[in-house]
């Protein structure tokens, strides 16, 4: 059942949480998601940091927008994904500023990004 499965990925999750976005650095999975997850309605993947540092340069270097790290976790999953996806329409809302993150970023790449 969908509390069962609830329970089951907050102990999984508290285990495994990461990432290099201190905004989804911790466990947020809540019985809606587990539900939405079990009946075949919602996916929920993942990306490496490696992959959303590339999304983060690919966005700041081909559009000029800087996304917040947790926005280019999406950037990356769209990145990887929209190839397989030929003819189709890919939409993704951009919603955070990366400006918050570029000293981060600057000590991962350097000062050139």
């Amino acid at each position: 059942d969908a509390v069962g499965e609830y329970v089951a990925e907050v102990r999984r999750a508290l285990d495994h949480a990461h990432s290099i976005s201190a905004g989804l650095d911790y466990p947020g999975v809540g019985p809606e998601h587990s539900h939405l997850s079990s009946i075949g309605r919602a996916e929920y993947p993942s990306v490496t940091d490696e992959e959303v540092i590339e999304g983060f340069q690919l966005l700041s270097r081909t559009e000029g927008i800087i996304p917040a790290l947790e926005c280019a976790h999406a950037v990356a999953w769209i990145s990887r994904e929209a190839p397989k996806m030929q003819g189709k329409t890919v939409l993704m809302n951009l919603s955070g500023r990366g400006d918050k993150d570029v000293a981060q970023m600057m000590d991962i790449l350097g000062p050139t990004l």
